[in-house]
């Protein structure tokens, strides 16, 4: 399937906007149901930024960050499709309900459709000084819980 076609373009921006418009069932529809979601963080010591295997693995994982996080701005910044996957540059703002404190993030997702046009790998990559922060964010997290 060739990502440059402006069907699969429109499909990758629709996907942003359900997410970013609290639309979570329309979302996950768009997800195969053996989708994989391959994060470039390590989500053992937070369950919420790991990597997923399959539909339902996928919803787990996005419901206990929407559990954990407000959604407050999730801006689709650019659209870069290729030939094998599309990609897109987006600026998220998290609010984390327990603490307040605020995850302000840069992220690029790459995707790649069938042709059913649903999603069957999708990639979530925060660049090195987004990981520097995130760590800093979890310990601060974790410190916070401790405290309590």
């Amino acid at each position: 399937m060739d990502h440059t076609s402006p069907e699969i373009r429109e499909l990758f921006m629709r996907a942003h906007e359900l997410w970013g418009t609290g639309r979570f069932d329309d979302f996950m529809q768009m997800m195969h149901e053996d989708i994989l979601y391959i994060v470039n963080v390590d989500g053992q010591q937070v369950p919420y930024a790991m990597s997923a295997v399959g539909r339902e693995d996928l919803r787990d994982r996005f419901e206990l960050l929407l559990r954990t996080f407000n959604v407050t701005h999730f801006e689709l910044l650019g659209v870069y499709p290729e030939p094998e996957h599309i990609t897109s540059l987006v600026h998220g703002i998290y609010h984390h309900k327990a603490t307040g404190e605020i995850l302000d993030i840069k992220v690029r997702f790459r995707a790649w459709f069938i042709h059913d046009k649903i999603i069957t790998r999708l990639e979530e990559i925060h660049d090195a000084r987004y990981i520097e922060a995130f760590e800093r964010f979890v310990f601060f997290i974790e410190s916070a819980a401790q405290i309590d």
